[in-house]
């Protein structure tokens, strides 16, 4: 029995220590300047709070949560299929953001190209939260336009940077 119980906390420092190397190696190329672990973290925070809204909107749209549960409005198989592609998604584009941070000769330009495409990614995540709040009965629709006009402000001045 005491040899199986060494066995185990070989295995487990071993996963520690494979665990720690995989994060580590992810962290240094999605994070190559501190701005994008502060992007990276507003990300996060609108992902988490596009969930929360989702929830509040169909618990809202059933006459409540237990409701929307019974009626299979709410169902935890669906929203973590959506929720871990959405996952997956932004670690690529995180990781490909670190990339291009390093590969680009500029420095200021990696981060320029990395600022934009977190400050797209957050301002989408942010209409989504709105989409939910509207749709729960909130009225914050006019901050909605205010978002959409700002990402197409966004995504004008990086046309404007392509050659012609």
């Amino acid at each position: 029995m005491d040899q199986l119980a060494q066995y185990f906390e070989k295995l487990i420092s071993w996963g520690k220590l494979g665990a720690g190397f995989f994060i580590g190696a992810v962290s240094c190329w999605m994070f190559p300047d501190d701005s994008f672990v502060v992007a990276a973290q507003a990300v996060i925070i609108a992902m988490f709070l596009d969930i929360i809204t989702k929830y509040v909107a169909l618990s809202k749209s059933q006459g409540g949560y237990f409701n929307a549960v019974r009626t299979c409005t709410i169902s935890s198989n669906s929203f973590w299929k959506g929720t871990s592609i959405k996952i997956y998604a932004y670690c690529v584009i995180g990781i490909l953001i670190g990339l291009v941070y390093r590969v680009v000769p500029l420095q200021q330009a990696g981060l320029t190209i990395g600022t934009a495409i977190y400050s797209v990614i957050l301002l989408r995540e942010c209409q989504s939260i709105l989409e939910n709040l509207i749709d729960a009965g909130a009225d914050v629709g006019w901050l909605k336009k205010l978002i959409k006009k700002k990402e197409k402000e966004i995504l004008k001045d990086g046309d404007d940077n392509e050659p012609t």
